[in-house]
């Protein structure tokens, strides 16, 4: 069988969590997926930057940009994006995954299995502009009834669409995101800064709740009830600038540090040198960053989340960020968190989404690709 990739949503360094899931699927799909020849469907600028290994690379003679303004098209209008569909009819795919939350183009013929990351949109409007508002109510409900299997990035995602969204249980299968062990193997700490330091790695949307950290961390750092500082990374946006203005009233400056989107191979530095890993989020679909910690073997320190019990973070180490006390009480706690439960492997990750776009193939296909 064929299966395809789609990665016209693909824009290194702008999505987040969904960057790593995206790069660890591509290079974990061709070790499972046996005699299935793989494709991979991208634009012209991407194709400059992102190497495929193992995947047959398909490229669309149009730009990043001019991706996102055919997409917004569809999702508003009635115009159709027909030379990319024709695109997708000559890779002959028996199906192919839209890993980014929608299906572009809406109208390509090919069996669609649709990646689901979450849908916060429907718990907290407000944290997402005017534009987003619109457009995922306008693509996300036709992606997901277009889709033949779903694939949710946890139990608590699949619960959501099933319950939020109406999507009927038997369409959505969770398959969690993963982590390597052998990327936890111990690293130089990074030379970027000075330890002692808590980390947080998350791009400053809303939902990641980097206000309510600062000022916690302020009142623990003028009691003197701590040395550390606090390092952040990821993605800054415009949000960041009324988080720094925050840094300066609270009078932490020399205590606050963001390095920026960083590359993971960089990232594992600025978790090797972490005192612990805090995570104040109110809302995740998974929570990658949870999982990465503990297996570099950090103390976690989490919001109190349904998907947290999911992923096995212990009680003591979920934790109301708006109270002090609770954070100093879990930083005093001893030891690395353990998580009560296995994290899955990128492998298994891999392994598991290749099952489902097998099953959306068809029986008969799948059967011919099983034999010898």
């Amino acid at each position: 069988m064929r299966f395809a990739v789609s990665l016209l949503a693909f824009r290194p360094g702008r999505i987040g969590g969904a960057e790593t899931y995206l790069r660890q699927l591509l290079a974990h799909m061709p070790a499972v997926a046996g005699r299935d020849e793989l494709s991979v469907l991208m634009d012209r600028d991407l194709a400059g930057e992102l190497e495929t290994p193992g995947f047959e690379r398909v490229v669309v003679n149009r730009s990043s940009g001019r991706i996102v303004v055919d997409r917004i098209l569809e999702a508003y209008t009635a115009w159709r994006a027909r030379g990319i569909e024709r695109t997708i009819d000559t890779i002959g795919a028996d199906a192919m995954l839209f890993p980014q939350q929608s299906i572009f183009p809406k109208r390509a013929s090919v069996r669609a299995v649709l990646t689901a990351v979450d849908v916060q949109h429907l718990f907290f409007p407000e944290n997402f502009n005017l534009f987003d508002r619109t457009f995922r109510p306008a693509i996300y409900p036709y992606s997901m009834k277009r889709a033949a299997k779903i694939i949710a990035i946890s139990e608590f995602t699949r619960k959501t669409l099933i319950e939020r969204c109406g999507v009927p249980p038997e369409k959505v299968v969770s398959v969690p995101l993963g982590f390597s062990a052998a990327e936890a193997q111990a690293d130089q700490p990074t030379d970027r800064v000075k330890q002692p330091y808590f980390y947080y790695p998350a791009a400053t949307h809303p939902h990641k709740n980097h206000a309510l950290l600062l000022r916690t961390f302020a009142t623990l750092r003028k009691r003197g009830a701590i040395s550390e500082r606090l390092v952040f990374t990821g993605i800054q946006t415009a949000r960041w600038k009324q988080l720094h203005r925050l840094v300066r009233d609270l009078g932490i400056e020399k205590d606050v540090i963001h390095l920026g989107y960083l590359p993971f191979s960089e990232v594992r530095r600025v978790y090797a040198g972490a005192s612990a890993v805090l995570f104040p989020t109110t809302f995740e679909g998974f929570g990658l960053p949870v999982t990465e910690a503990a297996g570099f073997g950090k103390k976690i320190i989490t919001s109190r989340l349904e998907v947290f019990d999911e992923i096995g973070v212990p009680r003591r180490f979920q934790i109301d960020f708006a109270d002090p006390d609770q954070l100093l009480a879990a930083i005093g706690i001893e030891g690395a968190t353990s998580l009560e439960k296995r994290p899955s492997t990128w492998t298994e990750m891999a392994q598991q989404t290749i099952d489902v776009m097998r099953q959306v193939a068809g029986p008969e296909r799948a059967r011919d690709a099983a034999m010898p």
